[in-house]
């Protein structure tokens, strides 16, 4: 079973026309390739990327809206996962399960009642910034003013610990972050986030934030853009080094993936759509991991965690 935490697939087929149920030749993942390659369930996120002349809410609500008719498209195919039971009913079924997130807390526009709407609308996790500042925190691109969570942050992650809604911390600034931990009672997820020891970038996670993660029973979904990973031009070997380290500091429960498929033009040398995953399964193989490890690994960390959270 694999679970991949992050892709940007919605807006990407929003802007090119695309049904999610149809085999394309274009961006990095459709139903039928997601089959092919064993992923069971795809954190789909919802990224106000249409247009600079929209609101981030507008972009949200028209690609959730696009969402749900890509739904009602492929029932047969997929399910999307809002409850406790529906989990049940993907994990005892051959359908691909579908869990909804927003990436950029700037959609609630300040407004706690946004977030209980998405919630309503579907979505179960919310990133809570990208890079630039919002209402709730800094964003990385930010990290110099050391800005931690605002009083609405703080608010909403109360409010998202409440409803059940998964807090992911990919993108926030560090000073965020700890807030973050400081203050949820449940885990957090950095859905597409790597290990900055092994590349030196501000995107990737510092080792106290992978062992504060740890700590705080969550999850780290490494993702394959190639900037994030390492040098120009390194291969699957780099990506597993990041494995390495976070296995050798924290153990192998708080690690999956987060692909960002859709979300990049430059993926790491040799991954080139959601069907790679079979070659990262077999670098895993050959790299020695237990077989129980690499479960881990491709989902069963993460179906802990949506077992846990998801009501």
């Amino acid at each position: 079973m694999l679970i991949d935490f992050h892709c940007d697939t919605i807006l990407t087929a929003y802007r090119e026309g695309r049904s999610l149920g149809a085999r394309s030749s274009c961006g990095h993942l459709d139903l039928p390739r997601m089959q092919e390659a064993g992923v069971k369930i795809q954190f789909f996120a919802l990224f106000p990327g249409i247009s600079p002349y929209l609101s981030p809410l507008k972009q949200v609500l028209i690609l959730g809206d696009y969402f749900w008719e890509q739904y009602a498209e492929n029932k047969k195919e997929m399910e999307v996962i809002t409850s406790h039971q529906s989990l049940l009913d993907v994990l005892n079924s051959k359908k691909v399960g579908a869990f909804l997130t927003v990436e950029g807390g700037e959609v609630l526009e300040g407004d706690l009642r946004m977030l209980r709407i998405l919630h309503r609308m579907g979505v179960r996790s919310l990133c809570l910034t990208w890079n630039n500042r919002n209402e709730i925190a800094d964003g990385i691109a930010e990290a110099r003013t050391g800005g931690g969570l605002t009083n609405f942050g703080r608010e909403v992650v109360k409010e998202m610990n409440d409803l059940g809604m998964l807090i992911d911390v990919s993108h926030l600034a560090e000073k965020g972050f700890w807030d973050v931990l400081e203050l949820s009672e449940a885990p957090v997820i950095a859905s597409h986030s790597n290990a900055r020891v092994v590349w030196d970038h501000p995107r990737n996670l510092s080792d106290d934030q992978i062992k504060g993660i740890a700590e705080k029973r969550g999850l780290i979904g490494l993702n394959f853009v190639a900037d994030f990973v390492g040098p120009q031009g390194s291969t699957l070997d780099q990506l597993l080094k990041h494995i390495d380290h976070i296995c050798d500091l924290v153990g192998d429960d708080y690690i999956g993936f987060g692909s960002d498929f859709d979300g990049t033009d430059y993926l790491l040398s040799g991954i080139k759509d959601v069907r790679s995953y079979t070659e990262v399964i077999s670098a895993l193989y050959q790299r020695n991991y237990k077989e129980r490890t690499i479960r881990k690994i491709l989902g069963e960390n993460c179906l802990r965690l949506l077992q846990e959270l998801v009501s």
